[in-house]
């Protein structure tokens, strides 16, 4: 009874390994079609590797929202506002090693009451504990008024102008900035 429990044991060790050779080799025949090559493994980590390279995806608003923007601020530079990004993105992030900033967009335009706001994505990669990280940064950019004024008066007739007025609704003409307010960049979160 022994021998036969020990043949018997045997065999079920011989299918089994058998059908482990098999799975392993229909496995890498897979690995290799899909993946050009063999081991699955090394795939799934080049895989993930090549991710990490890549550069995040952005919102990508210009059209839509420049139109807009330039309603209400006829004198606004979007690639002045971009490179001023940039520079604002290197001055936060100076302490990254490799900083490369891929690409940056106009992604919201919030018009409130008292302080417009353009959002900008970035794409940003640097390199972190060995690795080169890919992120994402939403980069607020508002148009705030000066120690809470809240009204002008139009150059040319007197009428009262409101924040963010481009042209007096009383006589028409132009104004260019009358409560003197400026763009700047107030926060950068990771999106």
């Amino acid at each position: 009874m022994g021998w036969s429990f020990l043949g018997g044991f045997l065999a079920v060790l011989v299918v089994l390994a058998a059908a482990g050779l098999i799975f392993r080799r229909r496995i890498r025949r897979f690995s290799r079609r899909i993946f050009g090559r063999p081991d699955l493994l090394g795939a799934l980590a080049e895989m993930e590797t090549e991710a990490e390279a890549s550069p995040r995806s952005v919102n990508g608003m210009d059209a839509l929202l420049l139109p807009k923007v330039l309603a209400d601020f006829p004198d606004f530079d979007l690639s002045q506002a971009k490179e001023q990004a940039r520079s604002y993105i290197r001055e936060r992030l100076a302490g990254k090693e490799g900083l490369v900033i891929h690409n940056v967009v106009l992604a919201r335009y919030l018009p409130a009451a008292v302080e417009k706001t353009l959002v900008f994505q970035a794409a940003v990669a640097f390199r972190e504990e060995g690795r080169t990280v890919q992120k994402r940064y939403d980069l607020s950019y508002a148009y705030r008024l000066p120690g809470g004024t809240t009204a002008a008066n139009c150059p040319n007739c007197g009428g009262a102008l409101g924040f963010g007025v481009a042209v007096c609704p009383y006589c028409g003409s132009r104004v260019a900035n009358p409560l003197g307010a400026v763009w700047r960049y107030t926060e950068m979160v990771e999106s």
